[in-house]
C-alpha cells in the first residue's frame, strides 16, 4: 500500500519534495511546484488542488506513476494534507 510519511520521522523508499541543501536533499520530480503563501489551512488546499490539475497533465509523470506503487512517499508535509495524497489517490484511482 502507498502511503505518505514525514521525511524526517519516518523511513521512506521515495521523497516527493523540493530541494533542502541543508538537509542534503535534492528535489525530487514528484515535488509541489504550487508554494504556500502561509500555513493555513485553505492555503494548503489551493495549493494541493493545483497540484492535483498540474500533476494530470503532466504525462511523463502519469507515465511513470507506477512506480510509486507500495512506495512509502517522504514529504515534509506528513500527517497533514500534501500533495503526496494526490498521487496515492491517483494510484488508487488506476486500480490495484
Amino acid at each position: 500500500m502507498t502511503s505518505v510519511v514525514h521525511n524526517l520521522h519516518e523511513e521512506y523508499d521515495v521523497y516527493i519534495g523540493r530541494e533542502v541543501p541543508e538537509h542534503g536533499i535534492a528535489s525530487s520530480k514528484w515535488g509541489n511546484p504550487f508554494v504556500m503563501a502561509d500555513e493555513s489551512d485553505t492555503e494548503r488546499s489551493r495549493a494541493i488542488a493545483a497540484y492535483r490539475e498540474w500533476v494530470v497533465a503532466q504525462p511523463e509523470l502519469m507515465a511513470s506513476l507506477e512506480e510509486l506503487r507500495g512506495q512509502r512517499l517522504g514529504c515534509w508535509c506528513a500527517p497533514k494534507g500534501c500533495h503526496g495524497d494526490v498521487l496515492v489517490e491517483l494510484l488508487e484511482e488506476c486500480g490495484a
